[in-house]
């Protein structure tokens, strides 16, 4: 059943957007790029199922305009970068496809309209998991030192794909790590000063084991220890 375009109205509230009428109707709302790239225009007559398109085009829009937004959001402490002898400023919060797809999720997107959207930002370079999970694991060694096995974790829990999350941890020398582990444990070990020595011994390695030093780091950490 075909319906014909009477009126294609402006939306003062929102000036990308103009609204559809449709046999007389006011029907849907529409970003103006679909209105072009459809070659919408009144007296075009359309069938039902360009309509159905063209809200499932303008969903994917807003779901991506939406993502974007958040791209560029100014949020935690993470994302301030300040290098020597300039301005703090303020670099956008990155997040992984699994994060933004929750976060599109909970707006009310289909799940649709959130795969292609998330598609085309990671084509667009807006969402690149392996340059999240690099960044992530260096903030992390610089601020909260940790091992590999937790690293590891950490980016699963992020929704950072396995293959990727191995490849960056893989990145990290066990020298680095090592050294890491060796900085934490000196830091952690002041507070067993008064327990005796086994006792403080296999508090320390745990500690570490939960940091996610491998057993090898450890056993180097603690014989250097006591």
């Amino acid at each position: 059943m075909k319906q014909q375009i009477t009126d294609i109205q402006a939306v003062p509230e929102l000036p990308s957007h103009c609204q559809l009428v449709l046999d007389g109707t006011p029907f849907v709302v529409l970003h103006i790029v679909l209105v072009e790239n459809f070659g919408l225009r009144v007296g075009l007559q359309i069938e039902a199922e360009v309509i159905e398109k063209l809200i499932a085009a303008d969903e994917v829009i807003r779901a991506k305009n939406y993502a974007l937004r958040l791209l560029r959001e100014k949020t935690d402490n993470e994302a301030v970068d300040e290098t020597e002898g300039s301005r703090p400023t303020v670099k956008p919060k990155p997040y992984t496809k699994s994060e933004m797809g929750e976060r599109l999720t909970r707006e009310g997107f289909s799940e649709k309209a959130i795969g292609t959207a998330i598609e085309e930002l990671i084509d667009s370079g807006h969402i690149r998991d392996r340059k999240y999970a690099e960044n992530w694991v260096v903030r992390r060694q610089k601020s909260n030192p940790r091992g590999k096995t937790l690293l590891k974790r950490e980016l699963l829990d992020k929704g950072v794909d396995r293959e990727t999350a191995e490849q960056v941890v893989a990145q990290v020398e066990t020298e680095n790590e090592a050294i890491l582990a060796l900085q934490v444990a000196q830091k952690r070990v002041k507070q067993y000063r008064h327990l005796p020595v086994h006792v403080a011994k296999r508090r320390l390695h745990g500690f570490l084991a939960r940091r996610g030093f491998e057993s090898e780091i450890v056993r180097q950490v603690l014989a250097q220890i006591f």
